[in-house]
């Protein structure tokens, strides 16, 4: 490989709540006015990168992130995958509270026909493989949500795949214990060797 191949990981911008529950993969939630604007910083970023495309979740969320990461450049389209999609939980629509008292853990009792960690690290690992394959030195955009994105992380850094290790990055020496609305978090890999464990760089601009 004569280039490095990079996936730039993005967390949706911030989103309009017009219910207070735990949304989850609930259709109709879209960015707010102030996750528009943390997403065009975060576009601004991404367009000097020179990205190959832009994949993401089918959430609307998520599409209207890469929309905008997409205005940037004029010969790109937009790619959905089920791949990055939010994490299943069979808790979507309950009152924000329950999971708040839960410490927004969709996994702990979850009914086997819901995703737990190692699975939602699974499929966002055959993202990255059919990413790594298919553009192999490109740079390409990924967006995603909290969970997918902070379990990879925590695999790419050796760290056990948990629950609670989820919420605290800052133990890795991230800035942030979680992955920060409209962040990136970007995979580089310098080889093609399947077993290569990629460098990552976290960028948060709405700090």
């Amino acid at each position: 490989m004569n280039s490095p191949t990079s996936i730039s990981f993005v967390r949706h911008g911030l989103v309009q709540i017009h219910r207070d529950v735990y949304y989850g993969r609930l259709p109709g939630y879209r960015l707010s006015e102030v996750g528009v604007k943390q997403v065009q910083q975060t576009a601004d970023y991404l367009a000097k990168k020179s990205l190959a495309t832009v994949y993401a979740s089918p959430l609307l969320r998520a599409r209207q992130t890469a929309a905008i990461i997409l205005s940037r450049y004029i010969h790109l389209q937009l790619h959905i995958t089920q791949l990055l999609h939010e994490t299943l939980s069979p808790y979507d629509g309950l009152p924000r509270n329950f999971m708040e008292a839960r410490n927004w853990d969709d996994y702990s009792g979850s009914p086997l026909e819901f995703e737990q960690p190692l699975e939602i690290v699974a499929r966002m690992f055959k993202f990255i493989s059919q990413i790594r394959q298919q553009h192999p030195g490109q740079h390409v955009a990924a967006v995603s949500h909290g969970d997918p994105i902070a379990f990879i992380i925590l695999w790419a850094l050796g760290q056990p795949v948990t629950i609670q290790g989820r919420l605290d990055f800052t133990q890795a020496g991230f800035p942030d214990p979680y992955p920060a609305l409209a962040s990136i978090s970007t995979f580089t890999y310098q080889t093609a060797a399947k077993d290569e464990k990629p460098q990552i760089d976290y960028v948060n601009l709405s700090q």
